[in-house]
């Protein structure tokens, strides 16, 4: 005898999750192009504020 597939109220539909599922690769794919982005930028500010040579008193 085969018993029925049992359902509970809990269990979502599959395409919800999929829906879910590209909504956090779209969220994480902006981040890391966000980050790949304002890092290098970030870190040429910074980098060119230290050494500019009217700050540290050397002109």
């Amino acid at each position: 005898m085969d018993l029925p597939h049992l359902r509970s109220t809990t269990d979502l539909p599959k395409h919800i999750l999929d829906i879910w599922v590209i909504v956090l690769i779209i969220l994480a794919t902006i981040l890391i192009m966000t980050a790949l982005v304002l890092c290098p930028a970030t870190a040429v500010i910074i980098y060119r504020v230290r050494t500019h040579p009217t700050r540290n008193g050397i002109v």
